[in-house]
């Protein structure tokens, strides 16, 4: 009978259990979390946060019920020995230590939220996004101050900021670089979206770092480039951080990301340990360089993918485009692909075209603008990218890109697929094949 470890029980983890239990049915698999819980969701603080999830315990779910599957929660493993395949766990709740021995060791250990060195930082009132208790936190806060900072502009932040707004909070949105959702969209294409955060009374202040947080015990304020802003409450959503200690312990090898590196088939450097999720590295197919991409839909993909190969299987990864929508104020904004950045310091010379067109047909009521942007290499005109704002069908549309862009079609391929047309639904021409026809003129 296979002996299957699989640390961590978030998104990759989940998978990685289920994908085994269909690969091999006899396999005994066991999974570690040292969380007192099974599953989480962390996409939803922010929603709970801003009350449209009225109780964020439901957040919170039990394992499936999944056989010989042995899932310990409140159960955390602290040494990997990977020449004798073991895995020492100690229990947080009895502190009883075990050894357990496998054949094939997953490692789903997730990430942790990123605090930048600065002084201030420890100050009660500076909170992160990232578990539950996190959130819980936030919200018993709101009641005790009218100012809050939120530090970052990535989807976490932009959320959470336009949550705690909804509390009615003063809310300062601080990104060092110089548009919000860097990661996502090129500048020209976030500018709605700030818009839209301003006339909803946020302040958004891009191109400022955070210096430090001033208080005594608790916090006062923040130095946000040469602006001191009042904040009694401040949100850290500055990324998060593979969390590798056990595999750089067991002298597993990381990539140059700091996850742990590795191969199409998902394999560590060490004999019969893979890796998924966040902290793992991962790579772009359209630069070929490795990345990182701390999404649950992309842990899900890699869990599929390691614990078939740890089965017995044999699949390979075939990377991440990194598709990701987030929402505020009745705006979606979707993205896949590459942005103009990373394409120009990946070599290539891409070329975009915009496109600004009705979700429906003008006479049909709650038309609502489009905004597309398509990116394509110079030659050979192949899709690298795309950036999708609206109020409804942008996540469908950013999906569509991403498929198109692993399928390796063009700008003229694009502009030539078929759609469905009916007037509460789409206009009679797909906003995509809008913006594709606009690349072609460029072209």
């Amino acid at each position: 009978m296979r002996r299957i470890v699989i640390i961590g029980f978030e998104s990759a983890g989940l998978t990685a259990a289920s994908a085994a239990r269909m690969v091999d049915r006899t396999a005994e698999i066991t999974v570690i979390e040292r969380r007192p819980y099974a599953i989480y969701h962390p996409c939803g603080i922010p929603f709970a946060i801003g009350g449209e999830i009225k109780n964020i315990q439901k957040l919170i779910e039990p394992a499936p019920a999944l056989p010989n599957v042995d899932v310990r929660t409140a159960t955390e493993a602290t040494v990997i020995d990977t020449s004798k395949k073991v895995v020492e766990v100690s229990s947080l709740k009895t502190s009883k230590r075990e050894t357990l021995e496998y054949d094939s060791l997953i490692l789903a250990t997730g990430s942790y939220a990123f605090k930048p060195p600065i002084p201030g930082i420890e100050l009660e009132g500076v909170h992160v996004v990232k578990t539950v208790e996190d959130g819980q936190a936030i919200i018993e806060a709101l009641e005790r101050t009218k100012n809050a900072v939120v530090v970052g502009a990535g989807p976490i932040g932009i959320e959470t900021s336009a949550a705690l707004r909804k509390r009615g909070l003063n809310v300062s949105v601080v990104e060092m670089l110089p548009s919000v959702l860097p990661g996502m969209l090129d500048p020209d294409m976030a500018d709605p979206l700030t818009q839209r955060l301003r006339d909803k009374g946020i302040q958004v202040l891009c191109g400022r770092s955070l210096k430090e947080i001033r208080g005594e015990g608790n916090v006062k304020s923040v130095v946000a480039g040469e602006e001191e802003l009042p904040a009694g409450l401040v949100i850290i959503a500055a990324g998060v951080k593979p969390e590798v200690k056990l595999a750089k312990e067991a002298d597993i090898e990381l990539g140059e990301t700091g996850g742990v590196k590795v191969d199409d088939h998902l394999r560590t450097s060490a004999p019969d340990v893979y890796a998924a999720g966040d902290c793992a590295e991962n790579f772009c197919p359209i630069t070929k360089q490795p990345v990182l991409s701390q999404l649950a839909t992309t842990a899900i993909r890699m869990g599929w993918v390691a614990s078939t190969n740890a089965a017995g299987g044999d699949e390979t990864y075939a990377g991440t485009l990194n598709t990701v929508v987030t929402c505020a104020y009745g705006l979606v904004v979707a993205s896949t692909g590459v942005t103009t950045q990373v394409a120009k310091k990946a070599g290539f010379a891409p070329i975009s075209a915009r496109a600004r067109v009705m979700s429906r047909p003008r006479y049909y009521p709650g038309a609502e603008p489009i905004i597309i942007k398509l990116l394509a290499k110079s030659d050979g005109h192949n899709l690298i990218g795309g950036q999708v704002l609206g109020t409804e069908g942008a996540a469908e549309r950013a999906n569509l890109l991403a498929l198109a862009i692993q399928k390796g079609m063009t700008a003229e391929e694009l502009a030539k697929i078929e759609y469905c047309h009916a007037p509460p639904v789409n206009d009679a021409i797909e906003p995509l094949v809008v913006a594709a026809e606009a690349m072609l003129r460029r072209l």
